[in-house]
C-alpha cells in the first residue's frame, strides 16, 4: 500500500441511495403506496431459488451456457503453468485456505472435486485461483466462500478466479438488514478488485431483504474494478442484485449469461430492496459496460428485472456512463402489480445502447426500458419488441430525458410503444409499429410527439398521437423476432417494405453487423 493511502472502511450502510428516489416519482406515488406484494425471498439456506418468471427453476434445472464470445475480452486468463501452490487435498478447505493466505497462483491436482468451506476464506494478497474446469467451491448453504479483505478506497489486492464453479454460498437470513456487508453470497469484494473468467455461479444467496444489501453471488464495493467475462450466473438470489450487486467501482461484463436470478426484497429504496434481478449497480462517475451478454428469466420484486442502474447528477452534474452492445434482455420480469422496468431500469446515466434486443419482458410499469431522471440516451440498432406492461410497454421516459433513437425498432409491445411526459428524445430512421394499449390509458404507439430527425414510420395511425410531426403512417411489414444473423434477434422488414431504402444519415452498420447503404432501411436491421 502506498504510504499516502488510508484504509477507510465505510459504515455498513455507506449510501442511502438517495438518487433511487426516482422510484418514488410523483407519477408513481400510488404504486409506492400500494407496496410490492411480491414474494419476500427464497430459501435462506441456498435451496431452490427459482423466480416467478421461470416457473420455479430449481436445483435440477440445467445451467445455461454463456453466449457466443462476440466481444473483445478486457482480461486474459492468468498463466498458471508455474503455480505458487498446488492444492492436492480437496476433502476439506484447509489446503486451499493456506494457499490463498500465501497468495500468488493457486491450482489443484485432486481431479474433479467439490470443496465445501467451513467459513469464508479471506483474500488479503494478489491471488489467482484456477480450477481447471474441475473444481467447485461451495458454501454448503451456510457460509460465504471468498472475502477480499481490503477497504473501500483501496483498489488492491486483485483476486482473479477462473475456470471455477461457485455454488451454495450464503451470508445471512436476517430480515431487513441494514448492513451492506451481508451481500456477496459467493464472493464479497470489500475493497480491492476482482476479475472473473469462465466461471459458473449457481444457487448462491445473500440476505433476502434489506434496502442496500446486494449480490446473491458477487458483491463489489469500493474504488477498484470488477471484470466478468465468459461466465454464467444462474438461480442466485439476494435482496438486490440477484446475481451481482456493486457500488462505486467500474464494472465490465462481457460474453456472460444471467439466468433465473432473483432480487427478493420488497418496496425498493426506501424500502427493503427488490431491485435488479440479474445485476444492480449504484455509484457516481463510474462506468458500467455490458457487451455480448444475455439476461433471461431474471426477476425483481421492485424494479429492474434484468438490470437496475442508478447514477447521480447531484455531484458536479456529471452523469455516469452505461454502455451496452450486442446484448439480449429477454423474458425478464418484475412484480406484475407494482414492479417497474421489467427489462432495464436506468436513472441519471449517460446511456449508449447499440446492436441490442430488449424483448418479452413483463411487468407493471415499463416493460422493456425505463429511462429517467435526466438520462441522456443514444440508442442505435436497438430492437424493443413484445414487452408487456400496464404503461410504457416498450420504453417509459420519465423526467427530462433527452437523446436520439437512431435506426431502432419498437414493435409489438403491449402497454404502448413509447410512453412518458418527455418529448426531448428525437426519433430518426426508426420504426414504431403494432404496439397495443395497456391498462394505464388508451395510448398505442406514442403517448407524446417527439422531435424528428426524419424519416420515421409509425403504424397504425389509430391510438395515441403521431410519434413525430412528420412521421409516415404506413405498414413497415416487419417479420417475426428471429435470428437474422448477428449477435441478437431482430425484426427484418419484408420484401417490398416501405422502410427499405427510406433512411438517411443512417447508423454505419446494422444490428447484424452489415454495412448500411447511404439510403438505409429504417429500423435495427437492413431489409432485402
Amino acid at each position: 500500500m502506498d504510504p499516502g493511502q488510508v484504509r477507510v472502511h465505510p459504515p455498513s450502510v455507506r449510501r442511502s441511495l438517495d438518487s433511487m428516489r426516482g422510484f418514488l416519482w410523483t407519477t408513481l406515488a400510488i404504486v409506492v403506496a400500494c407496496g410490492s406484494g411480491g414474494d419476500a425471498g427464497n430459501d435462506a439456506g441456498g435451496g431452490d431459488s427459482g423466480s416467478p418468471s421461470d416457473g420455479g427453476g430449481g436445483q435440477d434445472a440445467p445451467l445455461p451456457p454463456p453466449p457466443t464470445k462476440v466481444c473483445d475480452l478486457p482480461a486474459q486468463l492468468v498463466d498458471t503453468s508455474s503455480p505458487t501452490t498446488v492444492v492436492s487435498d480437496c476433502s476439506s478447505d484447509a489446503e486451499l485456505r493456506a494457499a490463498v493466505a500465501t497468495g500468488g497462483v493457486v491450482t489443484f491436482s485432486c481431479g474433479t472435486a467439490t470443496i465445501t468451506v467451513a467459513s469464508e476464506i479471506p483474500v488479503a494478497k494478489d491471488t489467482t485461483i484456477d480450477g481447471g474446469g474441475k473444481i467447485t467451491l461451495s458454501g454448503g448453504g451456510k457460509s460465504r466462500i471468498l472475502h477480499i479483505t481490503s477497504a473501500w478506497n483501496v483498489p488492491t489486492p486483485l483476486l482473479t478466479v477462473q475456470n471455477l464453479t461457485f455454488q451454495d454460498g450464503f451470508t445471512s437470513d436476517v430480515p431487513n438488514t441494514t448492513s451492506t456487508k451481508e451481500g456477496g453470497g459467493a464472493i464479497f469484494e470489500d475493497g480491492g478488485s476482482l476479475t472473473v473468467i469462465d466461471c459458473t455461479f449457481s444457487h448462491n444467496t445473500c440476505a433476502s431483504t434489506g434496502q442496500d444489501v446486494s449480490g446473491g453471488a458477487i458483491n463489489g464495493q469500493g474504488v477498484g474494478t470488477l471484470i466478468i467475462e465468459g461466465s454464467t450466473f444462474s438461480d442466485n438470489s439476494g435482496s438486490n442484485g440477484g446475481g451481482v450487486g456493486t457500488q462505486d467501482e467500474n464494472v465490465t461484463v462481457v460474453n456472460s449469461t444471467f439466468a433465473n436470478d432473483s432480487a427478493t426484497g420488497t418496496d425498493g429504496n426506501p424500502g427493503n430492496g427488490g431491485n435488479g434481478g440479474g445485476l444492480t449497480y449504484d455509484g457516481a462517475h463510474v462506468s458500467l459496460t455490458l457487451c455480448g451478454d444475455t439476461f433471461t428469466g431474471n426477476h425483481a420484486n421492485a424494479a429492474g428485472g434484468a438490470v437496475f442502474r442508478v447514477g447521480y447528477n447531484d455531484q458536479g452534474g456529471v452523469a455516469s456512463v452505461v454502455t451496452i452492445d450486442k446484448s439480449t434482455f429477454d423474458g425478464n420480469a418484475v412484480d406484475a402489480q407494482n414492479g417497474n422496468a421489467a427489462g432495464l431500469y436506468l436513472e441519471n446515466v449517460q446511456l449508449a445502447i447499440t446492436n441490442t434486443t430488449i424483448s418479452n419482458n413483463t411487468g407493471h410499469f415499463g416493460g422493456g426500458l425505463w429511462a429517467g431522471q435526466s438520462d441522456i440516451l443514444d440508442l442505435q440498432n436497438v430492437t424493443i419488441a413484445s414487452n408487456t406492461a400496464s404503461g410504457g410497454g416498450g420504453i417509459w421516459f420519465a423526467n427530462q430525458v433527452t437523446g436520439t433513437l437512431l435506426n431502432c425498432t419498437v414493435a409489438g409491445n403491449t402497454g404502448d410503444g413509447l410512453f412518458g411526459g418527455d418529448t426531448g428524445v428525437k426519433l430518426q430512421n426508426t420504426i414504431i409499429a403494432n404496439n397495443a394499449k395497456g391498462t394505464l390509458d388508451s395510448t398505442t404507439n406514442c403517448a407524446k410527439q417527439h422531435a424528428s430527425g426524419a424519416p420515421d414510420i409509425q403504424f397504425p395511425a389509430a391510438g395515441g398521437t403521431q410519434c413525430t410531426s412528420d412521421v409516415t403512417i404506413v405498414d413497415p411489414m416487419l417479420g417475426a423476432l428471429q435470428d437474422n444473423g448477428g449477435p441478437v434477434k431482430t425484426m427484418k422488414p419484408g420484401a417490398g417494405s416501405p422502410a427499405i431504402g427510406a433512411g438517411k444519415n443512417c447508423s454505419p452498420t446494422d444490428a447484424a453487423g452489415a454495412t448500411r447503404a447511404s439510403a438505409c432501411t429504417l429500423g435495427a436491421i437492413e431489409g432485402t
